[in-house]
């Protein structure tokens, strides 16, 4: 491996000892006409982007009915499709200074060229783009699990999709490995909050307050969208009797619901003198023991 470095050295020094005056003024015309191509790539790029965005910026705030969420993927899609223009321009224009790319397209095509570089997968990626926009499986904003990634969809290009999780962690997904979506934002939501109780608790009481407390909270929060149904015993424990209780809710607003309907169902417990079951032993003494 030595000797074969050693022999590509001597063959590259060889080659800049053999430059003309002449060659290295044409290496730097061409070094400065792809700075040239950069810069420019790099302009068109930025005031893209200010010009997609302005023309969406106005759409939202027409005073007719618009879709926030479709503004910002048709957003996010127009970004993507103006990055990758640019990149594909600003690579061939590039190529163009070293080997003949009129005749390579014009030999092989664009469609031959892309699979021979190995764009399969590419294609793939973006005919699965084009049909999850075209069904408007999520959105940008939307709340979604895909595969076992779960977060807000932060933006959907032609070829991937950006999944923003709670903690701030970000996954990008090429479209063409969506399987399976689950949509949180589409459609009101379940909250489900169970309570348990100890065996020793009035059972009929447990459940009359709690629809008390869930009545009373429906009134406050506008996210219930109906009435909250207390649906009764659910599964008796080791320790514990379990009651469920049931409210649905505008989208992404169910997890608010179950925590502050949680509270409040342990703040009347307490004022009724219901407990928390705790786990129990029970010991058993022997006659023989009892004697000794």
């Amino acid at each position: 491996m030595s000797e074969f470095l050693l022999g590509m050295g001597r063959e590259l020094n060889d080659w800049i000892k053999g430059l003309k005056l002449q060659d290295y003024q044409h290496l730097l015309f061409i070094l400065l006409k792809i700075l040239l191509v950069l810069f420019l790539a790099f302009v068109v790029y930025r005031i893209g982007r200010v010009l997609i965005d302005r023309f969406f910026n106005a759409q939202s705030q027409l005073k007719i009915g618009v879709d926030l969420r479709k503004v910002n993927t048709l957003r996010a899609l127009a970004h993507s499709i103006l990055r990758y223009t640019v990149y594909f321009v600003a690579g061939l224009t590039i190529l163009g200074q070293f080997v003949d790319t009129t005749s390579i397209l014009a030999t092989a095509g664009i469609g031959g060229l892309a699979i021979g570089f190995g764009a399969q997968s590419l294609v793939k990626d973006v005919i699965s783009g084009f049909f999850i926009l075209f069904e408007d499986q999520y959105a940008v904003g939307d709340f979604v699990t895909i595969g076992d990634t779960t977060g807000t969809v932060e933006e959907i290009g032609l070829r991937i999709t950006r999944i923003r999780g709670f903690k701030g962690d970000l996954t990008i997904i090429p479209n063409g490995q969506i399987q399976k979506v689950v949509n949180y934002t589409r459609g009101n939501v379940l909250a489900v909050v169970d309570i348990s109780v100890p065996y020793e608790t009035d059972i009929d009481k447990a459940i009359k307050l709690i629809e008390d407390v869930a009545g009373r909270y429906a009134k406050e929060n506008e996210n219930i969208v109906e009435q909250p149904q207390v649906l009764g015993v659910m599964d008796l424990g080791d320790s514990q009797i379990t009651i469920r209780a049931v409210a649905r809710t505008l989208p992404l607003k169910h997890w608010e619901v179950e925590r502050e309907l949680k509270k409040r169902i342990k703040e009347a417990f307490d004022e009724n003198d219901i407990g928390v079951p705790y786990p129990r032993t029970v010991i058993i003494h022997s006659e023989k023991e009892e004697k000794r």
